[in-house]
């Protein structure tokens, strides 16, 4: 099925979409395919038209949809889990939320990231969550990947044949440059109940917070979120530790106690309480309505940098002075715990170069659709977050990315390194029209 401007369809469609730039975007058409064949045809579709190609998995980025592009909305039918022993196979439209679901009556998960609606662009470059300590990387979980190159040729590849392969070893970490994925097979873990920590404190606390948080075990992540909670109005310091039960005699006493500190108990990831801050008292309050007209939700401008441990005293410093400055209440910046397990993979391994890192630290700068001198400031005020931990950051997570800026260079550097000219090779060869997203600074 193809939708066009003007059809109520298309309008439900964009609507659907999280990601408020992606939502208010102009597509050319969406294709809503109900198999792989369907998805091939459609981006034949788009390389005879040399149409841009977005893909809209989880609909979080902002590249899943564009003005007058073919929009390949997987989300509508693709969103097929099947679960055959310690394996689980996700068709492309699906939200790794609905994987833990579909896992839960097996007694199996699969680490995922701190939210539950991401789709394919989490788990094909990364997947950075509350278990990644413990179990690694979403992507580390993947076995198995089928999909469309951009000239609409199909494909499928599996560990266990790609020994030494370059495509498999480039597409897990840099797929949504170079094909559009449609399924994948992971490996699944055993399902354990969590204990879920959550404590308040002022923002100077955050040097020590970090020390402390380098210094646990793996089976401990401690991850925080700067910003300012929904009854105060000064920024504040939120330390969310997860473990899974049973480990509780490896928490140091600082973690267990406190005025404001609370804990939760759940049966697993998906029952975790969400990662925002919460009210003095613990409670998160409701989610607030979608905004049923598409051009009127919240905008935004996010970077996501790594950075390793030992930096604590240079760190903490840029980020209080970040939060300071914060041209208005919704920016935050999370800084998700990592290392552990994440590292345990080799390097070579995949295209993703943060494994030595301590810290994924997501930079989230947010205004109101049409506020253009509130853009400016909260634009200005991101780049600027990312200037200032550029020189600590050993790894940028490309999930967001800003390719029509000056700084898109320093961010393909950083985060696939020396092995960008051979990653551009092949999307010379995957994409030769270019109708994915581009590896290239604006000229």
């Amino acid at each position: 099925m193809e939708l066009h401007q003007g059809e109520t369809a298309y309008e439900t469609a964009l609507a659907a979409v999280f990601n408020g730039d992606a939502a208010a975007a102009h597509p050319a058409s969406i294709a809503q395919p109900r198999d792989e064949q369907e998805v091939a045809a459609f981006v034949r579709q788009a390389c005879a038209q040399k149409r841009p190609l977005r893909v809209r998995s989880g609909g979080h980025s902002r590249f899943c949809s564009g003005d007058g592009a073919l929009m390949l909305d997987l989300a509508a039918h693709l969103r097929g889990v099947t679960v055959s022993g310690d394996l689980v196979t996700v068709q492309g439209g699906c939200g790794v939320g609905a994987v833990l679901r579909a896992l839960e009556p097996h007694d199996r998960m699969v680490p995922v990231g701190t939210h539950a609606t991401p789709g394919f662009g989490l788990l094909t470059m990364g997947g950075i969550g509350h278990l990644s300590r413990s179990f690694g990387l979403t992507l580390d979980c993947v076995v198995a990947m089928r999909g469309v190159r951009a000239n609409g040729d199909r494909f499928e590849i599996r560990a266990e044949d790609a020994d030494g392969s370059e495509v498999w070893r480039l597409l897990r970490g840099a797929a949504p440059f170079l094909a559009v994925i449609t399924e994948t097979t992971l490996r699944t873990y055993p399902r354990r109940p969590l204990h879920g920590i959550r404590q308040l404190n002022a923002l100077p606390f955050l040097v020590d917070a970090l020390n402390c948080a380098e210094s646990l075990p793996r089976q401990i992540a401690c991850s925080f979120v700067l910003g300012v909670p929904p009854d105060q109005e000064q920024a504040q310091l939120m330390r969310y530790v997860v473990l899974q039960e049973g480990d509780e005699a490896l928490l140091p006493a600082f973690l267990r106690e406190g005025l404001e500190c609370w804990h939760d108990h759940v049966a697993g990831q998906e029952w975790l309480p969400d990662f925002n801050l919460p009210d003095r008292n613990g409670v998160l309050p409701p989610e607030p309505p979608v905004e049923p007209d598409r051009f009127r939700r919240l905008r935004s401008w996010i970077y996501t940098v790594s950075v390793p441990s030992g930096l604590s005293h240079a760190l903490a410093p840029r980020l209080e002075e970040a939060m300071r400055k914060a041209p208005n209440r919704l920016c935050r910046i999370d800084l998700q715990h990592i290392g552990g397990a994440v590292a345990d993979q080799p390097m070579a391994s995949s295209l993703y170069r943060g494994r030595h890192a301590e810290w994924s630290i997501v930079i989230s700068g947010f205004w109101s659709a049409g506020d253009a001198l509130h853009q400016q400031a909260v634009c200005r005020w991101a780049d600027e977050v990312f200037d200032a931990l550029e020189s600590l950051a050993c790894h940028v997570y490309l999930v967001e990315r800003h390719p029509s800026t000056v700084r898109y260079q320093r961010e393909l550097e950083l985060a696939y390194g020396s092995e960008l000219p051979q990653l551009r090779q092949m999307k010379k060869q995957w994409d030769p029209e270019g109708l994915l997203p581009s590896l290239d600074p604006p000229s």
